[in-house]
């Protein structure tokens, strides 16, 4: 899925219509989110990676160890 995503820098309907299948409402509005490029990538020296919402520091953040 990530990798057809990032060769094309787009989604297509099967997979949006995928996302939305399985995370619902939820997968629209993340994907909204980075339409509107307000989700910010932090990296730690450690190699550990985490996604924030701009904006909202008090939400959790999804951390990613890729």
């Amino acid at each position: 899925l990530s990798a057809s995503v990032s060769q094309s820098a787009r989604i297509t309907a099967f997979l949006f219509h995928r996302l939305k299948f399985l995370f619902g409402s939820s997968a629209t509005q993340a994907l909204d989110l980075v339409d509107r490029q307000s989700i910010t990538l932090i990296s730690s020296p450690s190699g550990r990676h985490v996604y924030q919402r701009q904006g909202l520091t008090l939400l959790p953040r999804l951390v990613s160890n890729s």
